[in-house]
């Protein structure tokens, strides 16, 4: 079971109950910010002789009166009194040796090792892009882009004409009404196959487009060749 004892401020003197799980760390007082460390009470000051005091002299009746000391908190709070973070506590890189940033930070910040893949990141020296190493790389996309808006805009201009294109053509079996057409080549049927194939074209075409657009919208990178 934990002991308490109680401890002072040294800036405000503020006294509160504390157990002996803060012994040796540094502690910042809730009052007044200061930051001070924990001391067992037989390692502080010593305390005063007990006895009548000592009779006035000329000197300590001139003296100021001694500051007033608060009394001791009686509900005690671990709370109150928090371990302060600094170098010392702080986990350390198993790479470089350096203090991490804080408690529950992964990357070292010196080195960049990651603490859970265990692993440093490649150090590159490349040549930025260009605009115009920019522009051609991103150039199929935007041109795959325009030939999937021409394949719909084509596709509206077939759907009205295909009926026109049939009238008369080697597919037709039968003059109407109604109007037969051999091995289901309808104009429905035309319609149908057409819209199949431009969906199969634009999958690969959408995807292509996508991941040079979006994912990797800058070209290759260009290492400097070590001199």
């Amino acid at each position: 079971m934990a002991t308490t004892f109680v401890i002072a401020c040294p800036d405000c003197s503020k006294q509160v109950k504390v157990s002996d799980q803060h012994l040796g760390k540094r502690v910042k007082c809730k009052d007044c910010g200061t930051v001070f460390p924990v001391t067992a009470p037989g390692d502080g000051p010593p305390p005063k002789k007990s006895g009548p005091p000592p009779a006035p002299t000329a000197h300590s009746a001139t003296a100021p009166p001694p500051p007033k000391v608060a009394a001791p908190d009686e509900d005690y709070d671990p709370n109150k009194y928090t371990p302060v973070k600094n170098l010392d506590t702080l986990p350390r890189c198993p790479f470089c040796a350096h203090a991490m940033s804080s408690m529950e930070a992964r990357i070292c910040l010196h080195c960049g090792y990651d603490t859970r893949k265990r692993t440093r990141p490649e150090v590159k020296r490349i040549y930025a892009p260009t605009g115009v190493q920019i522009f051609l790389w991103l150039l199929p996309a935007i041109l795959t882009i325009l030939v999937m808006i021409g394949m719909l805009v084509w596709y509206w201009f077939f759907w009205g004409l295909i009926e026109e294109w049939m009238v008369d053509s080697v597919f037709e079996d039968e003059k109407g009404p109604p109007t037969t057409y051999i091995a289901g080549c309808s104009p429905g049927m035309c319609r149908l196959y057409h819209a199949l194939l431009i969906i199969a074209l634009y999958v690969p075409m959408f995807r292509f487009a996508y991941k040079r657009l979006v994912k990797n919208y800058l070209p290759p990178e260009q290492k400097i060749k070590d001199e």
